[in-house]
């Protein structure tokens, strides 16, 4: 389920309209199909229903660590661009020469 839904997703993202692709139900279903493949991760990788046994939660924790430590990449990149762009402006301006002349 997970995977035709991306799919579908991804044929909206190549071949749909500007207004298509930026719709929020767009996201969502991104999101859903995500959350769908994750939730389903050892039938992935086994080919085999492991959901209710100890590698079916294995897989789970797994997918939910990988989906967190992913999502807050995500959401800190733009923090941290910014602190470093103004960290190197304040520096710049602090290490240039004034520009008082002797007389």
């Amino acid at each position: 389920m997970g995977i035709a839904t991306l799919a579908g997703i991804g044929l909206i993202a190549v071949r749909g309209d500007e207004q298509a692709v930026g719709h929020p139900a767009v996201a969502a279903a991104y999101g859903s199909g995500t959350a769908a493949i994750a939730d389903e991760f050892a039938l992935l990788l086994d080919l085999r229903d492991v959901y209710w046994a100890k590698q079916g939660r294995l897989s789970v924790d797994v997918s939910v660590g990988f989906l967190s430590a992913l999502g807050t990449y995500l959401t800190a990149k733009p923090f941290w661009h910014e602190v470093s762009r103004i960290t190197r402006h304040h520096l710049a301006s602090t290490t240039r020469p004034s520009r008082t002349t002797a007389k």
